[in-house]
């Protein structure tokens, strides 16, 4: 029932886009509220309630509702999962302190930084924003890992993922054709640009699954391209870049078969779709934001280096700012000063207080300090070790397996893509990784069922 749901909103929303004229953005709204009304609903279903708020996370609707609603939203789904896992009484079946300890500790440093940031002076609504992310983030965490217990609620959680990234760049293609107002443009030939944090996700778990000889290969292909068109109609470099990694630590992860499946796919998609970006006239396209970060630092116009400012200079701002308070940082909220007319839209030649921060490792040693910048990098690594531990010895079927294979890489790769973007602590982002990092150690749990 929450499937059908769900395809009938994204359905809805399609027809709505591609028929009518007008603001786009209106069905997003219209789907937001259906989402938080369906979540009341599905109150005795928490797994049901769990699959809801990811395909909200996932979908448009984070991008066109203001961000201060669009985490109300979020916080009304995930607390009507929790009623629900109450009223189902699994919340006492499930829980134990493996499950809750990870994000009660993220919580407790979330909370310390935000108090500490307070003391300091830094603006409260800054404060609790950031605090808000760390929450969404343990908060998913813990969801996926306590009602995930069985290699099918896992596979289901996986498809609905899959399965949501791929309707969102549909509804994305959309929008961009008819001129959605919520979709950046590109300055150059000022198209409409359908950037989709999650898209690499999508396209490396895909490609993980092509190696499956039990799956259905023209839904995979079609999958694939769609996530395709969307990653080169972003013209976004942190996301080409975050694909390719995602793939290539994809093939370190698989043997035999399955890598020379995937390296043979990877092949011919390759001498596919390069010509035939070269034929629509993208080739040089690409190869000229390929080539714009070496033009950013020649610095050629002046709107090169106000951008160039916006993301290279952030480090000289900052990095003095993290030498005043090495060890605590300033605190959740704390903002840095840069020139106006380095932000997009910015006021010109004024200094303001800026408060996004591109590099989530800089964001971390910037407002939490060096010590939780090393606490945060020595999780990470500890997380991919266990995660490809948990890949070697996992009892999962072959599907299971190429899935998970697929979830790894893609967090390995929206850790890179960190870098330029603080994907793993940013919403809506956030959520969806910290249940994608639950799920893929869930099947550690001695209480973890795989098929038989």
């Amino acid at each position: 029932m929450a499937a059908v749901s769900v395809l009938m909103i994204l359905s809805s929303a399609l027809f709505t886009q591609l028929s009518a004229h007008g603001r786009p953005e209106m069905i997003y709204y219209v789907a937001a509220a259906t989402i938080a009304i369906a979540s009341f609903v599905l109150i005795p279903r928490p797994f049901a309630n769990l699959s809801l708020s990811l395909v909200y996370l996932i979908s448009p609707c984070p991008m066109v509702l203001d961000q201060t609603h669009s985490a109300m939203v979020t916080t009304l789904l995930i607390a009507n999962c929790l009623a629900g896992c109450l009223w189902a009484r699994s919340f006492r079946d499930h829980f134990n302190w493996r499950s809750a300890r990870i994000p009660i500790l993220l919580s407790a440093v979330g909370v310390l930084g935000a108090c500490y940031g307070l003391v300091h002076g830094n603006r409260v609504s800054f404060a609790i924003g950031d605090l808000y992310q760390v929450i969404e983030f343990s908060v998913l965490f813990f969801l996926g890992w306590m009602l995930v217990g069985t290699e099918g609620q896992f596979r289901q959680l996986a498809n609905v993922i899959l399965c949501a990234i791929v309707l969102t760049c549909v509804l994305q293609a959309s929008d961009a054709v008819i001129g959605a107002e919520y979709l950046p443009r590109m300055g150059i030939k000022n198209w409409h640009r359908t950037i989709n944090m999650n898209a690499p996700i999508a396209f490396v778990g895909l490609t993980a699954l092509f190696a499956s000889p039990g799956r259905k290969k023209k839904w995979i292909l079609s999958g694939i391209g769609i996530i395709a068109i969307n990653l080169v109609w972003s013209f976004t470099r942190g996301l080409w870049m975050a694909t390719v990694i995602s793939v290539i630590f994809l093939l370190l992860l698989q043997k035999g078969e399955s890598r020379r499946a995937v390296l043979k796919f990877v092949f011919a998609l390759s001498m596919i779709v390069i010509p035939l970006l070269y034929s629509f006239g993208l080739g040089s396209a690409i190869e000229d934001r390929v080539s714009y970060t070496a033009k950013q630092f020649g610095n050629p116009t002046e709107d090169d280096q106000n951008l160039s400012e916006r993301r290279f200079l952030e480090y000289v701002l900052i990095l003095p700012k993290i030498a005043e308070r090495p060890l605590l940082g300033h605190g959740l909220g704390a903002t840095f000063e840069i020139s106006g007319s380095a932000i997009i839209e910015g006021p010109k030649d004024v200094t303001v207080d800026f408060h996004y921060i591109h590099d989530l490792y800089l964001l971390i040693a910037f407002r939490l300090g060096v010590v939780m910048l090393t606490v945060a990098l020595v999780a990470l690594w500890a997380y991919f070790r266990t995660a490809i531990r948990n890949l070697r010895t996992s009892n999962l079927s072959a599907d299971g397996s190429l899935l998970l294979q697929g979830f790894i890489a893609a967090i390995f790769g929206e850790v890179v893509l960190s870098v330029t973007s603080p994907t793993i602590l940013n919403h809506p982002t956030a959520g969806l990784l910290g249940c994608m990092m639950a799920i893929t150690l869930k099947t550690l749990d001695p209480d973890f069922q795989p098929t038989t």
